[in-house]
């Protein structure tokens, strides 16, 4: 039983991690669009602030006016008993008691908004610092993606470059050697002519000091000379 529990789960482990793997994949675009759902939050929380606020202003106005109508029935309730008109003060005095029973409820229900209000502002403090910190942190994240991202770049980029070089340095060393073939191919075809021409042997024969038959001006003048001395 304890096979069949363990491979049920391993079943259960391999359907859920193509899941997971899409979610390391994609996590910055993942904690990018968290970010965007907090500020549309706050954004809500702004309203409803706003709402609160509006609300309290509202009572606020609403107690002052029943303060200065409560006054003023007090005012005339002691006017009715200075005129010995007992049963109109009491109906004024219990019209004054309808109001202060109503300002006392919104003076708590005033007590409560204000409350709620530095809640949310204490709320919404914390959470635009957290949202502040979290862009910034979004922020070097990307910067690391991307550094990551050209520094595969151009790992790839070097072993591509540093194999043109290698490939070039073979290409260059080829040509040295066919332009070398080629210059001892010419030097081979030279004496190859000189050699059928002659040339090769009239330089040992000068080397060697014999006189090769050819016409030299300096040994006519020479024996020019002589002629004319004997």
């Amino acid at each position: 039983m304890s096979l069949w529990i363990k491979l049920n789960t391993l079943f259960r482990a391999s359907a859920e991690e193509p899941l997971h793997n899409l979610v390391d994949a994609n996590s910055i675009r993942i904690f990018e669009q968290e970010i965007r759902d907090a500020e549309k939050a706050i954004q809500q929380a702004k309203l409803q602030l706003a709402t609160v606020m509006a609300e309290k202003k509202q009572l606020q106005r609403h107690n002052q006016a029943l303060e200065e109508n409560i006054a003023n029935k007090e005012r005339q309730a002691c006017e009715a008993l200075d005129k010995q008109e007992e049963e109109l003060a009491r109906d004024v005095a219990e019209l004054i008691a309808e109001d202060e029973q109503l300002l006392q409820q919104q003076r708590k229900q005033v007590a409560y908004l204000e409350k709620q209000e530095l809640h949310l502002k204490r709320q919404l403090r914390i959470a635009a610092n957290s949202i502040q910190k979290y862009q910034r942190e979004l922020t070097l994240a990307k910067a690391n993606r991307t550094a990551h991202k050209a520094l595969g770049n151009l790992s790839g980029y070097s072993s591509g470059l540093s194999a043109s070089m290698q490939e070039m340095a073979s290409s260059l060393d080829k040509i040295k050697r066919q332009q070398s073939q080629a210059s001892e191919m010419d030097d081979a075809m030279r004496e190859i002519d000189a050699e059928m021409n002659g040339e090769q042997l009239d330089d040992r024969l000068k080397q060697a000091g014999i006189a090769s038959g050819e016409h030299d001006a300096d040994k006519v003048l020479e024996r020019l000379r002589k002629q004319r001395a004997a």
